[in-house]
């Protein structure tokens, strides 16, 4: 709509820049601005902007009176002419080059003198268009900085504004598109500026010194959803702010078919992370994580992603190893003026915060989570002895007095974070910008825990032990990264350096009875793991118009993870419950420490390519191709400490279960001492080497057909070193295990259009599935997350895996669609995690046999009643699956483990744009799966069904500064794992409310 001239008058004399002195030139040919136009003025030189224009200031560039200019292109004159103008007028220019010569029509004004008059006048129109669904974009306000004048895109993403000539600074919003700004948007009387714009749910945005016809077209994560040949879903960091997430973990539990396992780790379509791989800017990652090949991706905070991408379906330009997801993970760019934000936050989970838990003892630097080093290191004197050394008092007596607990009110959980970024040089011919973030947040969960374990008696399942446990745990993340990146024409080059650190503590104090004399026992475990994630990667992305529209993208990185783990506590109590005067008794076997460390290095190359080879009103063919190499190597290092005494302990310590009493007392006396518990399997050596190469053709034909071909070559090689026991003496055998595998992984996929709006996609493709360092080690080693015990299996081998999927999807306007999608995949040898008899260990076998499918139901819709806008999205999978597994002689079939039955997600929200209100709400199920699968007579671990609900509300409190509410786990169900419908582990994790403010910098 258009506002009365008076209304345009005031608006332009209050919030438009232009002031006198000025010379706008602005250089079109055949109506397009043209920006590689050299201007010179008085002997004064600039080259015309990314825009079509340039300025010149007639008070400092230039003097009164006749003004010489002079343009060029590429060092060849095209044309001259003169103007008259004083410093208190300005100038525009307005010149089109025809037949390569400079056709030049000047206009002289006074600011704010002529702005009633119709000649004054000037034109913005336009459209917008969606990064999503790659339509127009209805609804989106456009609006003057400042003021209520404003215009709306009609049905189609259609606008036209009229105002007097001079600069401003616009605004598009939208509910679903957020926020972006038009810096410095030059208004020339008599001239219909055409401004495209596309808006993306990525976030928000500015674009700068909008003068000339053409569209602004950023790079986001989404933009190839709608028109990419394989199954894809994305995430943009303006869907971070909106559902309330602070890291790239928890924004990926609202994908179609996607669930995350401990708030850690990617499960797509009902495989566990195992089958999927992680990718930052196209780079591989190693793990900090010892039980796990995949990095955790809560480490990644979400200011420093520009957005996430979910690859289900594999194409050759991914690893081969892709059967669930690829996980594209990408930073951010710099921005094209300053941007900065600070936010700070404050919560609390019911029945921890601010109430007394038993802790393992502090030091100063815990609150940064920077404790692997002081009274958690392992003394120098303990080198001094071997496996032969009889018990040692003395290096005993160098152990840091550290084993008790304390009890200590929950502080509320917090966090901090920073992000800026600028383009500190813009010339015409180079942009030089920077982009950098910081986080710190301090979070405690909690696990009040049943656990039992069972055995089977003449075919009856019995309960054998009981326990009730405590478990306070504590993450504390710590992180900053830098982005510097530069551009030169159609050449793009960045660096990215991020420093990622994780510190996660375990406290767990269980009571309960079980153990081979069914004792009553008080035990105890005290856990510090430090991970860090250090990463440095350059990246460059060229276009060469030249050879044949060739565009070539590489990646070089270097990163290391990192795990250190130093004094891990483990004791108990014991009583016999028979016994009615018995006393609590420490039991010396039950007390031993135990450091790990663990440290990935990881070298990654890789390139890519694709060239137009034939185009042609009815087809267009590329070629895509490239290769990647990495070399991994994981170096490991575990040291365990047993006490040893003297019987099972003195009666002068019965009733005493102060440790550090009983402990010290003992050493005092020599009754106690520290000898070396370490195997030799503890310390292992690991390299992963692979190199791959792939080709794809891709054809787009008729306007409406896609076809994309191609294989990938991958030639890999993973091999462990370590050491067990001889079985006939003490001397050691090297133990290695290797799994070397190569192959072809072909992809075949096609994308139909059957209406503008209807669309089906479908592909089959060749996966695999490869053993971690881990899974093939002899040695056993304690997951910090979950708190079981793992043994590797050395004869573990890969798993191939063949996959077909198909998706129809209707996008029944701009911002609403629906979609079904159906997959299949069927394994061969696939590895699944199994619990050994007796329920303590658990290890990986290779199945016979699997088959997997399922399918996928994702949706959107939006609903606008004037005032307010609503939304309401959403996905359902339902997956099944099979696998014949050997157990003993037994062939036996049963499904996958860690595969839910079904997934459920639907977000609601309602926004108030008047009053810059935001209210979401977020519901989260995972149906029934199998969590791990029992050899022997025991029964399967069923991990139940559980259901979440979430609610954000977000508030504008005026200046940018926004206020956020997030109340999550609303109706705290509990998390529960059963045998034969009997509770194997239960516990809650409490509702958390937290409060957030941000602002800008």
């Amino acid at each position: 709509m258009k506002r009365n001239l008076l209304a345009v008058t005031i608006a332009a004399l209050s919030f438009s820049t232009v002031q006198a002195g000025e010379a706008v030139f602005y250089v079109t040919e055949d109506g397009q601005a043209v920006n590689d136009i050299l201007v010179k003025v008085d002997g004064k030189k600039k080259l015309v902007g990314k825009n079509g224009f340039v300025v010149f200031d007639l008070k400092s560039d230039l003097k009164d009176g006749n003004h010489q200019v002079e343009l060029s292109q590429y060092g060849e004159s095209t044309g001259e002419f003169e103007f008259d103008a004083s410093s208190h007028q300005n100038a525009e220019v307005q010149v089109e080059l025809i037949a390569g010569e400079a056709m030049a029509d000047v206009a002289l004004y006074v600011p704010g003198k002529d702005t009633g008059e119709p000649s004054a006048l000037g034109q913005i129109s336009g459209y917008v268009e969606s990064d999503e669904t790659g339509g127009g974009v209805e609804a989106a306000i456009i609006s003057v900085e400042g003021t209520a004048y404003t215009t709306t895109t009609d049905n189609k993403g259609f606008y036209q504004l009229e105002m007097p000539r001079g600069e401003y600074a616009l605004k598009i919003a939208h509910p679903n598109y957020g926020n972006r700004e038009v810096k410095r948007l030059r208004v020339i009387s008599q001239v219909s500026t055409n401004v495209n714009l596309n808006l993306s749910m990525s976030g928000e945005g500015v674009i700068e010194e909008v003068v000339a016809v053409g569209s602004y077209i950023p790079s986001t994560v989404t933009a190839q959803q709608r028109d990419s040949s394989a199954i894809l879903n994305a995430i943009g960091s303006e869907q971070f702010s909106r559902f309330g997430d602070s890291n790239a973990a928890s924004a990926l539990k609202r994908v179609a078919g996607v669930t995350v396992s401990n708030g850690k780790y990617v499960v797509s379509r009902g495989l566990n992370e195992r089958h999927s791989t992680i990718m930052l800017n196209g780079a591989s990652l190693p793990s900090p994580d010892p039980s796990r090949r995949v990095v955790p991706l809560d480490i990644f905070p979400s200011t420093i992603l520009d957005g996430i991408e979910v690859q289900k379906s594999f194409t050759p330009d991914v690893y081969a190893d892709s059967t669930g997801a690829a996980v594209k993970l990408k930073t951010k760019k710099f921005p094209e003026e300053f941007e900065g934000k600070i936010s700070a936050s404050l919560g609390g989970v019911k029945g921890l915060t601010f109430n007394n838990r038993q802790i393992q003892q502090s030091e100063g630097t815990d609150l940064l989570g920077l404790g692997a080093t002081g009274d958690r290191e392992l003394p120098d004197s303990f080198g001094s002895l071997n496996e032969n050394s009889a018990k040692s008092s003395l290096v005993a007596n160098d152990f840091a007095d550290n084993l008790g607990t304390e009890s200590k009110t929950i502080a509320p959980n917090t966090s901090l974070e920073m992000g800026m970024g600028n383009t500190l040089l813009d010339n015409g011919s180079m942009q030089l910008g920077y982009t950098t973030s910081f986080k710190y947040s301090n979070k405690w969960d909690m696990q009040d825990r049943e656990q039992n374990t069972y055995d089977v008696n003449n075919g009856v399942l019995t309960k054998d032990d009981a326990y009730k446990q405590e478990r306070t745990s504590n993450d504390i993340n710590l992180g900053a990264g830098i982005s510097v990146g530069m551009i030169i024409g159609d050449h793009e080059y960045s660096s990215n350096t991020m420093l990622l650190r994780q510190t996660h503590t375990e406290n767990i104090i269980e009571t309960g009875v079980g153990g081979d004399q069914d004792r009553e026992s008080l035990n105890y475990k005290l856990g510090w793991y430090e991970r860090q994630f250090l990463f440095q990667q350059f990246t460059g992305e060229h276009f060469f118009t030249g050879l044949s529209e060739t565009q070539a993208n590489w990646q070089v990185s270097i990163s290391e993870a990192k795990l250190d783990a130093p004094d891990e506590r483990t004791y108990s109590f014991e009583r016999d419950p028979d016994e009615a005067d018995e006393e609590y008794v420490l039991y010396w076997s039950s007390l031993g420490r135990v450091y790990n460390e663990l440290t990935d290095n990881n070298l990654d190359f890789s390139a890519d390519f694709s060239t137009l080879v034939f185009a042609n009103d009815d087809m267009e063919a590329k070629a895509k191709y490239g290769f990647s190499m990495f070399s991994r190597e994981r170096d490991a290092d575990g040291t365990t400490v047993n006490y040893s005494g003297n019987g099972q302990t003195a009666s002068d310590y019965e009733g005493n279960t102060d440790i550090e009493d009983v402990v010290n007392s003992a050493i005092d006396t020599q009754e106690l001492g520290v000898v070396v518990g370490s195997r030799p399997s503890d310390d292992y050596n690991a390299t992963w080497d692979m190199s791959s190469f792939y080709l794809m053709a891709d054809f787009e034909m008729f306007d409406n057909f896609k076809i994309l071909l191609g294989a990938r070559a991958e030639d890999s090689k993973l091999k462990l070193n370590t050491y067990t026991i001889g079985s006939t003496s003490d001397a050691l055998v090297q133990d290695n295990a290797q799994v070397n595998d190569d192959g072809v992984f072909t992809s075949a996929s096609a994308l139909y259009y059957i209406t503008d709006d209807l669309q089906i996609r479908g592909t089959v493709y060749d996966t695999i599935n490869r053993p971690d360092f881990r899974e093939i080690s002899n040695s056993f080693y304690v997951d910090p997350e979950s708190g079981d015990t793992y043994v590797g299996n050395t004869d573990l081998q890969s798993s191939d895996v063949d996959n077909t999927d198909i998706r129809l999807e209707y996008y029944f306007t701009d911002n609403e669609s629906i979609s079904f999608a159906y997959f299949i995949k069927d394994f061969e040898q696939p590895i699944e995690k199994t619990l050994k008899t007796g329920g303590a260990v658990r290890s990986f076998e290779n199945a016979e046999t699997g088959e997997l499918s399922g399918f996928e139901i994702d949706f959107r819709k939006e609903f606008d009643f004037n005032v307010l806008t609503a939304f309401v999205s959403g996905n359902y999978a339902e997956i099944d699956s099979e696998v014949d597994l050997v157990v003993g002689s037994t062939l036996q079939t049963q499904a996958m483990q860690g595969q839910p039955e079904n997934l459920i997600n639907v977000q609601m929200g309602l926004d108030q744009l008047e009053w810059g209100s935001e209210f979401t709400v977020l519901f989260n199920h995972q149906g029934e799966s199998l969590e791990a699968v029992s050899i022997g007579d025991d029964p399967n671990v069923i991990k139940q069904p559980r259901s979440q609900i979430d609610f954000n509300y977000s508030q504008e409190l005026g200046d940018d500064l926004e206020l956020k509410v997030k109340l999550k786990n609303i109706t705290d169900e509990a998390i529960e794992l059963t045998q034969e419908d009997r509770v194997y582990r239960k516990y809650k994790k409490g509702t958390e409310l937290s409060f957030g403010i941000s602002m800008p910098l």
